[in-house]
């Protein structure tokens, strides 16, 4: 199992999010969407590319 923390930042938001395995599972508020829709890692690098938001990795790690 894989653990990521990503930091998105838009124009009037900055949110993060964390992904267990490349699917979303915690989201801020503005973003839940992604959370309650069971978006993929996939899914949220190509909408942020599509909305031209900024996505980075903060933290990367293998669970046990």
């Amino acid at each position: 199992m894989s653990e990521t923390l990503a930091q998105i930042k838009a124009p009037h938001f900055t949110a993060g999010l964390l992904l267990q395995d490349d699917l979303v599972v915690e989201a801020a508020p503005i973003i839940g969407y992604m959370k309650k829709n069971s978006w993929t890692r996939d899914d949220v690098r190509n909408y942020c590319r599509d909305k031209g938001w900024t996505i980075s990795v903060v933290r990367e790690e293998a669970i046990k």
